[in-house]
């Protein structure tokens, strides 16, 4: 994973999605860290699921961005996951 998109991740996604969270929902739909882990395939596969959720406006949740609004994507960081999860960036795993 590239450095700017793993800062992005580490910064305003991983605290919901990962092993060790409290949001069953959230890890359960994706984990970091399997994702990290897994094959290259999974994470392609994995990687198409992202994309989709992000150009539909589906993460971060509203209900989460009502209580953290400082968890809200700028458009930079949009554009820079959104490119990475469609395969377009380069240096990407």
């Amino acid at each position: 994973m590239p450095a700017d998109v793993k800062a992005i991740v580490e910064q305003k996604c991983y605290g919901c999605h990962n092993a060790e969270s409290k949001n069953d929902k959230g890890k359960e739909k994706l984990d970091w860290d399997a994702f990290e882990a897994s094959k290259k395939s999974k994470q392609m596969a994995t990687k198409g699921k992202i994309s989709e959720v992000l150009a539909e406006g589906e993460m971060p949740p509203e209900k989460f961005l009502a209580q953290k609004p400082e968890g809200k994507l700028t458009e930079a960081e949009l554009a820079t996951l959104v490119e990475w999860s469609a395969g377009k960036k380069k240096g990407e795993n």
